[in-house]
């Protein structure tokens, strides 16, 4: 009987050890949710305030400037960001008894204090389902958000190119021209390959973008188009989609999306 008593405690204990190496490892594996990032404004003509914050105790989040990828060495979070120029803020989540959150950003852009655009011509036309404002809500610095159901800022297109005729309010001196998309990959929504800018028929500027077709996270991206620095009064830009969605996604073979919300000039 005192036998049968040694091994019953004896497997009890082992259970209890077995627990624990489970809660420590399941402690060790699970990772932590991003943290949340808030600016005052996305377009800002003098500064900005980027506020990080994740509530649990002894986590840290860190971030980076410019776009650089966050790791351990990267600056700690301690008090609000103040901003003077356009830049992609990333920032992740670090914990000594946890793996680490996912990447998040947010990108700000400064813009001019006065209204730069006079008139944007789209053609085609936005679809039905998602026609945005029109011409005018791509000028009206006003960002359409990340969960783009009901969001009457986004314009949505299915077609081979989206060509914008803009006009300028006077000759101003222009450097970038910055188009504002999203990426909803599990929505069928993808970013440009290429953009394309004109001034009176001679291209001026041109961006590639290959990781259009590369799988992501759902995000609103500004891309920056340089454009031949000058002064000029209109331009015709030439959005060119992914000819058809990659062969990894289950939408493989079919005409994507691509969602514009937003034009400005720098």
């Amino acid at each position: 009987m005192r036998t049968i008593y040694t091994l019953l405690a004896l497997a009890m204990l082992c259970q209890a050890c077995s627990s624990q190496n489970s809660i420590n490892a399941f402690m060790e594996i699970f990772p932590l949710s991003p943290p949340q990032i808030n600016a005052t404004s996305i377009f800002f003509d003098s500064i900005t305030t980027v506020q990080l914050s994740f509530d649990f105790p002894n986590a840290v989040i860190k971030y980076s400037l410019k776009g650089d990828e966050v790791n351990h060495n990267s600056k700690v979070y301690s008090a609000p960001l103040e901003l003077t120029e356009s830049t992609v803020i990333k920032a992740r989540v670090y914990h000594p008894d946890y793996l680490e959150s996912e990447e998040v950003q947010i990108e700000v852009v400064k813009t001019s204090t006065k209204k730069t655009i006079q008139e944007i011509t789209l053609t085609p036309n936005a679809s039905e389902n998602y026609p945005g404002l029109g011409g005018a809500g791509l000028g009206d610095l006003i960002k359409g958000a990340e969960q783009f159901g009901g969001d009457k800022q986004w314009m949505g297109f299915q077609a081979d190119t989206i060509s914008a005729a803009i006009k300028l309010n006077s000759n101003i001196e222009v450097s970038t021209l910055v188009l504002s998309v999203l990426t909803n990959q599990s929505n069928w929504i993808f970013a440009p390959t290429r953009i394309e800018v004109f001034n009176e028929g001679k291209k001026v500027g041109v961006l590639s973008n290959p990781n259009s077709a590369i799988e992501t996270s759902s995000r609103a991206t500004f891309l920056s188009v340089p454009i031949t620095k000058g002064t000029y009064s209109e331009f015709t830009v030439v959005v060119y989609p992914l000819s058809e969605i990659p062969e990894w996604h289950q939408g493989k073979g079919t005409t994507p999306w691509v969602f514009i919300d937003e034009i400005i000039i720098q």
